[in-house]
């Protein structure tokens, strides 16, 4: 399939990322590899974790691997990082987390946070970088079960994801240190301050 290439939305140590249209103008996400990063398995590294994921209902949506030009393209979220939302910077600079998300819409996103968790524990695949929240996007539509708009997490970023067979994943872990445990986090202060835990 043809792409053309609209806008880079990020530049990492290995990979730029770009929002994509297809000959019908739909948008994707393509993510390749750079010219002199010595990781030159992007591709098959990334596309089968991300397939992997896809599996248990987790991640972008896998739209294509191109292993011969390696790159992936997926499903483009439009939704914000979750770090950013909780902390009101970068593109949500102007929201309010305390003033503009509920309690109840909180602990929605966090009890289906925690179920994609679960379903990557069972397929063995631990993301290893969840620990910052800028690995997780939030998107904002509609639920049909609660019959509402609810804020849903969806967990990017696979290249640095592993297989645990033996030992447990570090998903979980990471994310209670993150939201809850951490003693000086900024992100676990929030948190626990709007669902009254202090």
């Amino acid at each position: 399939m043809n792409y053309n290439k609209v806008n880079q939305i990020a530049k990492g140590w290995s990979s730029y990322i770009w929002i994509v249209k297809d000959t019908k103008g739909n948008e994707f996400v393509l993510k390749e590899v750079r010219e002199k990063s010595p990781r030159k398995d992007l591709a098959e590294r990334e596309g089968k974790m991300l397939q992997l994921a896809n599996s248990v209902n987790v991640g972008p949506k896998i739209i294509e691997i191109n292993f011969e030009e390696n790159f992936v393209v997926m499903e483009y979220i439009r939704g914000v990082k979750f770090f950013d939302w909780v902390m009101n910077e970068g593109p949500c600079k102007e929201k309010n987390f305390e003033n503009e998300v509920s309690a109840e819409e909180l602990y929605f996103f966090i009890k289906e946070l925690y179920r994609q968790l679960n379903s990557l524990e069972k397929a063995h695949l631990s993301h290893n970088q969840l620990q910052v929240g800028k690995n997780i996007l939030v998107e904002k539509k509609f639920d049909p079960t609660t019959k509402k708009e609810q804020y849903f997490p969806v967990i990017i970023d696979f290249e640095k994801a592993t297989l645990k067979y033996e030992n447990h994943t570090k998903n979980i872990g990471q994310i209670d240190a993150m939201l809850f445990y951490n003693p000086n986090g900024a992100i676990a202060k929030k948190i626990r301050e709007k669902m009254n835990l202090i």
